[in-house]
């Protein structure tokens, strides 16, 4: 009885350590991005509309600066799309993920390469390790 209370408080002490420890450990995730975008504004490029258009949305993990981003993907505009849209939607390839809260951030790209604001469109997501051997 004694050895079983002492193995399942090294097993909750090792748990802790895990968790909120020195030894996070990354992860391997996907990410799914969801926002909306309204086109009245700046138009989805088309073989109509060539310039001064959306040509497609960047995806990016900025908690270390926009400086520092870390481009996670990409999305082409909508086909078609007008006006305000919702719920556009991407999901990215594996990425690996320290544990910890990260700064998400998107941005509509022109056909000349320039990007929209990066503080505009962000979000907060927290990682957690689980792990418990």
């Amino acid at each position: 009885m004694r050895k079983t209370i002492l193995t399942l408080i090294l097993v909750a002490a090792l748990c802790v350590s895990l968790l909120y420890g020195d030894t996070k450990k990354p992860s391997t995730h996907r990410t799914t991005f969801t926002f909306d975008y309204d086109f009245r504004v700046t138009p989805a490029c088309s073989p109509a509309v060539k310039k001064e258009c959306i040509q497609q949305f960047n995806l990016y993990e900025i908690s270390a600066g926009i400086s520092k981003r870390m481009r996670l993907g990409s999305i082409p505009a909508p086909v078609g799309a007008t006006g305000y849209v919702k719920d556009i939607s991407v999901t990215t390839d594996p990425f690996l993920w320290f544990p910890g809260k990260h700064k998400l951030a998107v941005s509509a790209q022109m056909p000349n390469g320039q990007e929209s604001d990066l503080n505009q469109c962000t979000t907060i997501i927290e990682i957690r390790e689980v792990v418990c051997l």
